[in-house]
């Protein structure tokens, strides 16, 4: 009987032994499964992250060649044909930012996108990212508005400036004739 009890102890030492062998295994099936998981959302993460900062680098390098052609455009002219140049310039030079806006749009819209899919992970570092190449943007395309209106503000000062020498030199013919006059006449000037 002894025997049957030793063989009894064994068969129920089996039987717990095997539960919680089965039981570790599933264990390390879930826990497995969710590394696998998360690994393949860190390697899409890596992919998308790799893509974000392609476009945030092509982003940079864009707004700082358009910064640095309007740092390097010379202040508004004085005549007439240098700030007709100045305006087919500024001219093209606001419709290539305009249409720049699509892609800023877009980048806005794969940082939205990105936030929302790894809203669990911290997105604060591409947050601020794209809040700077937005921020640059719209700096770049105010500075431009701002020269276009100095630019017309310069033509139309220029526009002024030849209306009023214009009339000036109307008074002027004008007063050179009755001086002319007065001087054949004498009489003439008793009467003005």
């Amino acid at each position: 009987m002894h025997r049957r009890a030793c063989e009894s102890v064994v068969l129920g030492c089996y039987h717990i032994t095997t539960i919680i062998v089965t039981a570790l295994r599933e264990h390390w099936d879930e826990a497995n499964a969710r590394v696998l998981q998360r690994k393949a959302q860190l390697d899409a993460m890596l992919g998308d992250s790799q893509r974000y900062e392609a476009r945030r680098r092509d982003a940079d390098a864009w707004l700082t060649r358009m910064e640095t052609r309007l740092a390097s455009m010379t202040a508004p002219g004085h005549t007439a044909d240098v700030l007709e140049m100045q305006l087919r310039e500024q001219k093209s030079f606001h419709a290539e930012v305009h249409q720049y806006k699509h892609q800023i749009e877009l980048f806005g819209q794969l940082t939205q996108r990105l936030i929302a899919v790894y809203r669990n992970d911290d997105t604060t570092r591409i947050k601020r990212a794209t809040e700077a190449i937005n921020h640059r943007y719209n700096e770049l395309n105010n500075s431009i508005v701002a020269r276009g209106k100095a630019l017309h503000s310069a033509v139309s000062s220029l526009q002024n400036f030849d209306r009023s020498l214009e009339n000036f030199v109307a008074w002027l013919s004008e007063a050179e004739s009755l001086l002319d006059a007065a001087e054949r006449d004498p009489h003439l000037l008793k009467v003005i």
